[in-house]
């Protein structure tokens, strides 16, 4: 009977420690065997510089594992490090590499890590010559403006004051205009096809208006604020005032693509009304007096106009905000320039 007990305490003893063993095995905390050394966190890299990457074991293994280096859908074997070239990243801003480890046993471990790519070339200096000065009215807060068959549209922003106007090319005088609801500030403009899209700041809707009468045909919503708009060969391009640009389908309004904004000094924020020309996005920089030039595929700042000189805010005792619009007119090549609460718009031309 005693040899019966004992075999049933033994026997009771092996099966909890075999109990214990699957509960660990089925643990989520689950150790990755390796590590990447190389590049630190948020390292910065310029174009053109060599990228490190090096890893080492996570834990106390003399197993010598494969490394795959996953990058723009390929894959590179290395053993312990690599160099790459930071041009093999095609956006500028946040990056990183994939990495896969495959051991003895067949089982794979993926890590990851994320640096920052900027350009190394400052931007060009852009040049202008002001071609003529036109009264605009010192009561629009500007917030979007373009130009399209002969005629100007611009949107004014502000809680109870916003409003959307079309304007005659040659003297200024109101074709059409449209007061919006107390609860909306009116953003960024642009058209796509015969819809005029408009964006709201805070209340995160678009407004999609018809071209011919300003009536409300479609509305859709976003996760940011809303800043500036323009439109990209098929797509509507959006600014939140962040150094991101989103690139959305005009028929959902959904994101098919994002670009982050870097010049050599690094992200570049405050972006806010955009204009396209000639395939390039111009942006103004909220509280400064400058546009710059992007490409659209890699967000680099390939230019930089100085407009300090445009506007004397000296000569007015009137209320005067930033500088805000840009409107392109593709038949004679010029641009125009205006402010919140400007009394003048300025043509110039991209010398």
């Amino acid at each position: 009977m005693k040899y019966n007990y004992y075999l049933s305490i033994l026997f009771f003893i092996v099966m909890s420690c075999e109990n214990r063993n699957e509960f660990k095995s089925q643990s989520p905390r689950i150790k990755s065997k390796f590590i990447i050394e190389n590049p630190s966190n948020n390292e910065i890299f310029y174009r053109g510089d060599s990228i490190l990457i090096s890893v080492k074991n996570n834990i106390d293994s003399k197993e010598q594992n494969l490394y795959k280096l996953l990058i723009n859908n390929d894959t590179i074997n290395f053993e312990k490090k690599i160099k790459i070239s930071s041009n093999v990243f095609k956006q500028y801003g946040r990056n990183s590499v994939k990495i896969m480890s495959q051991n003895h046993d067949n089982k794979i471990d993926i890590t990851s890590k994320s640096f920052f790519i900027y350009p190394k070339d400052k931007p060009q200096i852009l040049n202008y010559e002001l071609i003529k000065i036109l009264a605009h009215d010192k009561s629009s807060y500007t917030q979007g403006l373009l130009i399209k068959n002969g005629k100007f549209y611009e949107s004014s922003g502000q809680y109870g004051k916003s409003f959307l106007r079309e304007t005659d090319y040659e003297n200024g005088n109101i074709i059409r205009e449209k007061k919006i609801s107390d609860s909306f500030f009116a953003e960024g403009i642009t058209i796509y096809k015969n819809k005029l899209f408009m964006l709201t700041w805070k209340s995160k809707v678009c407004f999609v208006y018809d071209i011919n009468s300003f009536n409300i045909i479609q509305e859709f919503n976003y996760e940011t604020e809303g800043w500036g708009l323009s439109t990209y060969n098929n797509q509507i391009v959006m600014s939140d005032g962040s150094e991101k640009i989103y690139f959305r389908n005009p028929g959902s309004f959904d994101i098919e693509k994002i670009i982050e904004v870097y010049d050599n000094n690094g992200k570049v924020n405050n972006i806010n009304e955009l204009e396209v020309i000639n395939d390039k996005i111009y942006c103004n920089i909220y509280g400064k007096d400058i546009i710059l030039k992007i490409n659209p595929e890699t967000g680099i700042v390939e230019g930089k106009l100085d407009l300090q000189n445009i506007f004397n805010r000296k000569n007015y005792s009137d209320k005067i905000d930033v500088m805000n619009g840009i409107a392109y007119n593709d038949e004679t090549q010029t641009i125009f320039i205006t402010g919140k609460w400007w009394p003048s718009m300025y043509e110039i031309k991209l010398n």
